[in-house]
């Protein structure tokens, strides 16, 4: 399947992103059938020190967790456990929403298809607190929690769930009808997953996830990667975008199904069969076909028409279905991705936040399926400066995401932190970047912007 050409043009491109991002390492791995047909290991797991990454090195993977948590959702399903219909208070007579009948209809197919109405929230970053405060470099890379040294950190699902009832926010919608990545969300699936199969979340994954795939170098608590070996160290960017060492890793409290999971890419691609193999592995049942069929089907569109199914990106390259995930946290970018009817699936991980492997894998796929890699949206929307002051504002959620739009050189641009990045305008509303990532700002009934939609998110214009 992959010429020598094609190895070429792949390794030349892989080493020009690394590069160009000062990726310090990462690996990246395709296989066809299970097996590997391609891998790259770029840099170190330890630059100090020199150390390379290789096939076992382990890394975090961030919100790739994610898909785990609903793998296990579904697996409760097939054992006549729960039903991802079953309201979410039938398992979590705790969560309370402002609007009570909305309350009573989030479903758990809602929180697997981040559709449950909850806006970008802080709960979840209270999860975090603890571990970033201890961190000597936490107040430089995120220092929107260390505004009150006095706010108390959060450790549980039922401690967050304490903390939802006492905030103050409107919801986006109805159950169904609004797309907003929720952390908050994910976190209630673990104590629907504890409680309907009557285990820890962690012995839960151990026993019918990690164990019955030999994903022996796959751990979710930080504090056991002291029982591994070749164990990358974490990198950052520096407000000047220099990279630098920053070893301490950012916990969850003791939830970890929004992006604790820590693993090698070749486990990570043990795990990937799963998909590929429609529920069984090496004859090992992990999940039925027909859940299968329900994670990677598109349940509900974004405002930048991309689709998601139940805690997986779905996707479609000339008519190819394909589908994934991707994870971003400090020290971590990873992204995977599998495409069932080639019996092909791709993953790349990186010791470094902020850096775009989505991009790379889809390029490089693209390449693999002879898909072209032509952009496929084009600047044929023109709007003159007037029509762009429209946009032009501050943007923030609770969750923490910030950005503004401001122009320069007669294009919109979001400003984030230094940086600006241009946008191309394709619709009335809708906008890309120059690597294709689409932003889309959402409007009011009288016509005022009322956010943008961006990496899966809406974030409120101020």
């Amino acid at each position: 399947m992959l010429t020598q050409e094609k190895v070429s043009s792949i390794n030349k491109k892989l080493n020009e992103f690394c590069e160009k991002n000062n990726v310090p390492g990462m690996a990246f791995a395709i296989t066809s059938s299970g097996k590997p047909i391609y891998e790259k290991f770029y840099g170190y797991r330890d630059v100090d020190h020199k150390l390379p990454v290789n096939a076992n090195t382990i890394f975090g993977v961030a919100s790739i967790t994610k898909s785990f948590a609903a793998l296990a959702i579904m697996q409760l399903e097939d054992a006549g456990r729960l039903s991802v219909e079953d309201a979410v208070t039938k398992w979590l007579p705790e969560f309370k929403l402002p609007n009570k009948t909305y309350q009573e209809n989030v479903q758990i197919h809602h929180l697997l298809t981040h559709s449950s109405g909850l806006p970008g929230m802080g709960a979840v970053n209270l999860a975090r607190a603890e571990s970033i405060r201890k961190d000597p470099d936490g107040e430089v890379l995120r220092p929107a929690l260390f505004a009150e040294d006095d706010t108390p950190a959060i450790k549980t699902v039922i401690e967050l769930m304490n903390e939802m009832a006492k905030t103050k926010y409107e919801l986006l919608g109805a159950p169904g009808t609004a797309f907003n990545y929720s952390n908050e969300g994910y976190a209630l699936l673990q104590g629907i997953i504890e409680r309907a199969s009557g285990q820890p979340f962690l012995d839960y994954m151990e026993e019918n996830v990690l164990t019955p795939l030999n994903m022996n170098r796959s751990l979710f608590r930080t504090e056991d990667l002291d029982h591994f070996d070749n164990v990358t160290e974490l990198y950052a960017y520096d407000k000047e975008g220099k990279v630098f060492h920053s070893p301490a890793w950012w916990d969850v409290g003791d939830i970890y199904t929004n992006g604790s999971l820590k693993t090698s890419i070749t486990d990570l691609l043990k795990y990937a069969e799963v998909y590929c193999q429609h529920g069984t592995v090496n004859g090992t049942k992990i999940l039925s076909e027909e859940s299968v069929d329900k994670m990677v089907t598109p349940h509900i569109t974004m405002p930048t028409e991309d689709t998601y199914g139940y805690g997986l990106q779905v996707d479609y390259f000339d008519g190819i279905k394909l589908f994934g995930h991707g994870g971003g946290i400090k020290g971590v970018s990873s992204h995977f991705k599998v495409v069932p009817s080639k019996d092909l699936a791709i993953a790349v991980i990186v010791n470094l936040a902020e850096v775009p492997v989505a991009t790379i894998t889809d390029i490089i796929l693209k390449e693999i399926l002879d898909v072209s890699t032509e952009e496929s949206i084009k600047p044929t929307y023109v709007m003159d400066e007037e029509s762009l002051q429209t946009y032009v504002g501050d943007y923030q959620s609770k969750e923490g995401q910030q950005v503004q739009t401001v122009i320069s050189d007669g294009l919109l641009n979001l400003q984030i932190g230094k940086k600006q990045i241009p946008l191309h305008p394709y619709s009335e509303n809708g906008f890309y970047t120059s690597e294709g990532q689409k932003v889309v700002f959402l409007m009011t009934k009288s016509g005022d912007v009322s956010g943008l939609f961006r990496g899966k998110r809406f974030i409120p214009k101020v």
